[in-house]
């Protein structure tokens, strides 16, 4: 049966505890992390742990986010859900499956592309690429930052080791040798393997080395590769640059006009996909400066979103309150005119915290002459708290940062922060992508640089 109990119990009764290094902040026995956690039984070893998080106090965390981060303890491996080793694309990471009514979970872990079994997570540790407090990271700055970038939820989580190398040698035997993805599961398992000798072991497993430990993420339906997003390039920091220099989204965005020349009032699917696309672009760029980000571009995607004009439901100056949905009829849609547009999904958020800042590289917050008002005074409150001690132990205890990772995006924060600042008061940066009142009937104000 699965017990959740808080925190500082599981620890002292479990004996699991992540990371004896000082150099690397990951749980430890006298630090109390998350809300509560959720044990999850392995027959004849400890049990895995699943951590559900503490909120960033004044982080826009809505009411799915904690059904997901609840949803995402309870997939247990060994019961309700089947996990296989991940074979496509770079990362050697755990796919979690659902378990199809009437199909056994063992039938399903054989092969994982059982009829009706969906991909519901995905488990990513710090390996190759990957980085586990960039994957907790992101989600929890994207909140800070009022949701910018539509991050699905993640929790920390361990895995058992014995298990973990026997998917292990799974992966390797179902992919094909010189291939990257063998690789990095070649990679990987050396690791898991050497256990106490590895020399990440303090990224990598649990204290008494019986389990491994990550970042487990919602797996989002429906969405797409966001081409619009993405202009080529052999490197990353060749497909930055191409970005930053031929994307005409980013054009538009660099533009130091009058929003309402750039992009028309009526609410049309034209004009509404172009303020949104505007809002995405600048809102990567200042979570991607933040997190160093070092592999975005070809890892954007999107999914389509209805938003709509409530007549029904009035601001203060009378306005209709702008609302949105993933999924209308077409009759639900028709009848309150309602427009379908692309809205960006960061979902591959891995590479990151720890890793080379292509965005500041390449200098793309230069091109942002637009930016959404909300999402600017949260980067400058959020530069106001950064140097609290309440601030940075969240950093550290729920996203096991170490402390120069978070010295690294303190840093990009103060650049960033001032650069904005400094933009917005020299007139050359407009708090204009305000969907809301860009698609109202009111005239449109000059906002203050000013908090």
């Amino acid at each position: 049966m699965r017990r959740v109990v808080r925190l500082t119990q599981l620890l002292l009764l479990s004996g699991v505890f992540l990371g004896p290094s000082v150099a690397h902040a990951t749980l430890s026995a006298h630090l109390q992390r998350g809300e509560k956690i959720v044990d999850l039984p392995v027959a004849g070893r400890n049990a895995e742990v699943c951590v559900i998080p503490k909120h960033f106090a004044g982080g826009e965390y809505s009411d799915k986010d904690i059904e997901v981060e609840t949803r995402l303890c309870n997939i247990d491996g060994n019961s309700n859900a089947a996990v296989c080793p991940k074979l496509n694309s770079t990362n050697p990471g755990l796919d979690f499956y659902s378990l199809p009514q009437g199909v056994a979970r063992d039938d399903v872990a054989a092969r994982c592309e059982t009829s009706g079994a969906k991909k519901i997570a995905k488990y990513k540790l710090s390996t190759s690429c990957s980085y586990t407090p960039s994957i907790l990271g992101y989600y929890h700055m994207s909140r800070m930052l009022g949701g910018i970038g539509n991050v699905p939820p993640t929790v920390l989580r361990t895995f058992d080791l014995k298990n973990h190398i026997a998917l292990g040698h799974k992966a390797l035997d179902q992919t094909k040798s010189g291939t990257l993805i063998h690789q990095t599961w070649a990679g990987l398992m050396a690791q898991l393997t050497a256990g106490a000798e590895a020399n990440r072991r303090d990224f990598l497993l649990t204290d008494d080395f019986a389990q491994s430990y990550g970042a487990l993420s919602e797996n989002p339906t429906k969405e797409e590769f966001y081409k619009e997003f993405f202009n080529g390039g052999a490197t990353n920091v060749a497909r930055a640059q191409n970005f930053r220099n031929g994307n005409p989204i980013i054009g538009m965005l660099a533009r130091n006009s009058d929003i309402s020349t750039l992009v028309g009032r009526n609410f049309t699917t034209e004009n509404f996909q172009k303020m949104v696309q505007l809002k995405d672009a600048a809102d990567l760029i200042v979570i991607d400066t933040l997190m160093n980000q070092q592999d975005r571009f070809g890892n954007i995607h999107d999914l389509q979103t209805y938003y709509y004009l409530d007549a029904n439901d009035l601001n203060q100056d009378g306005s209709a309150k702008l609302k949105s949905s993933k999924s209308l009829t077409p009759e639900e849609a028709a009848r309150v005119g309602a427009v379908q547009v692309k809205k960006m999904l960061l979902k591959d958020n891995d590479c990151g915290v720890a890793k080379d800042n292509i965005a500041k590289q390449t200098g793309l917050a230069d091109r942002i002459a637009h930016i959404d008002p909300g999402t600017y005074r949260l980067v400058l409150r959020f530069d106001g708290i950064a140097d609290s001690a309440e601030t940075r132990e969240f950093f550290v205890r729920e996203l096991v940062f170490t402390a120069n990772d978070y010295a690294a995006v303190r840093k990009n924060l103060k650049d960033l922060a001032t650069k904005l600042h400094q933009t917005c008061l020299q007139g050359r940066l407009k708090l204009d992508l305000d969907l809301q009142t860009h698609f109202s009937a009111q005239p449109l104000k000059a906002q203050s640089c000013d908090l």
